[in-house]
């Protein structure tokens, strides 16, 4: 999960054969995360949370708009968008597994974990003097909302046959930010290196592995290549927009496809769009709300009772991972089922109109229940 710049605007699908670099892009704000590199284990073990935090916040905006989409008609972009959020739902856990491994204890289940939206990313990443503040936002899938938050979100900084337009940047304090989440991991990995191996427990107990890709952390070797795949997946390499060289794109490659309706692939001189479309039907989208709270349903109505109930679901959620990695490993199988049960939710509740005279439907409001 990396941040850059933001994309022009949408405008008809490329032929076949278009260049990336072909492809303008303007220059416009960029998020930045505060640079203050670790040093000591407390340092690194707080930095490690705000790793969890932030993979997370990702996983409510990705869904919405994967839940919002009929899989009939825009199965393939939901599967795809799903798949994104699958690995950051790994990334969460190695994050958490690297956390154990250096004797922290990962707070999940906290009101404060859940982020608020609309809003800034935790800590008020992407807030930066001079710059206009990145807001996040819960809606449904849009080729805007691809372009003006996703893409934002996983933008690595050195993108693949992408030319970068500029950054607009206070340049008064533009040293102390980083300019990616990326480079954010990159400190964590440098920091535990300086510390040694011997800040580890070389022991998987407490952690969770064996499941969507996640390893166990038993020294530094193993948390720096978990940092390293966490990177990759997220915004490939400076030469290869896949995850390892293999068929899958790299997350923000796969957002750029999902916006620009085509595939990418590898050509004798760099990265094209095929003609190999993916498919968009607009009308297969729910109209439900933009950043809904409980309080937008009224007490008692049908949107009231299925938010409460999502909720209730997402808590619980939380609150199996909470256990999962503080003693408890084993509560991830009650986290994995609730996984599963929190699309059923979202679904049903996408269905249930607001009986409001505006013709939407209600919408997961992803917020805490003790």
């Amino acid at each position: 999960m990396t941040t850059n710049t933001l994309w022009a605007e949408a405008g008809p699908v490329p032929a076949a054969g278009t260049k990336a670099t072909d492809l303008a892009k303007p220059a416009s704000h960029t998020l930045f995360v505060q640079a203050k590199p670790p040093v000591t284990i407390e340092e690194v073990r707080y930095n490690l949370q705000l790793a969890v935090e932030l993979e997370h916040a990702t996983l409510p905006v990705y869904l919405q708009a994967a839940y919002s989409l009929d899989d009939a008609k825009n199965g393939v972009i939901a599967n795809m968008i799903i798949g994104v959020a699958m690995q950051e739902m790994e990334h969460f856990c190695q994050a958490a597994n690297i956390l154990v491994a250096v004797g922290g204890h990962p707070a999940i289940d906290d009101p404060k974990f859940v982020p608020s939206y609309p809003g800034g990313l935790p800590k008020e990443i992407g807030t930066q003097p001079g710059q206009e503040k990145f807001i996040v936002h819960l809606r449904p899938f849009s080729k805007d909302q691809i372009k003006n938050c996703f893409m934002v979100i996983e933008e690595p900084a050195d993108p693949v046959d992408i030319k970068d337009a500029g950054l607009l940047r206070a340049s008064s304090d533009i040293q102390d930010n980083y300019r990616t989440i990326g480079q954010f991991y990159e400190d964590i990995a440098k920091a535990l290196t300086d510390l040694g191996d011997g800040v580890f427990s070389h022991s998987a107990d407490g952690q969770v592995y064996g499941m969507l890709g996640i390893t166990p952390i038993l020294g530094l070797q193993d948390a720096l290549d978990a940092i390293n795949r966490i990177i990759v997946e997220g915004e490939g390499t400076p030469t290869n927009p896949t995850e390892d060289g293999g068929a899958d794109m790299a997350h923000y490659y796969t957002y750029y496809e999902i916006y620009k309706g085509r595939k990418i692939a590898k050509g004798p001189d760099g990265w094209y769009f095929t003609d190999e479309t993916i498919p968009y039907d607009p009308t297969g989208v729910a109209d439900i709300l933009d950043d809904p709270t409980q309080a937008d349903y009224p007490a008692g109505s049908a949107a009231a009772i299925q938010s409460q109930s999502f909720n209730t679901y997402y808590s619980n959620l939380l609150k199996a991972l909470h256990q999962a990695f503080n003693g408890r490993p084993d509560a991830i199988n009650n986290a994995i089922a609730l996984m599963f049960d929190l699309k059923i939710q979202a679904k049903l509740l996408m269905n249930t109109p607001l009986n409001d005279g505006s013709g939407k439907f209600a919408a997961p409001t992803w917020q805490y229940v003790p």
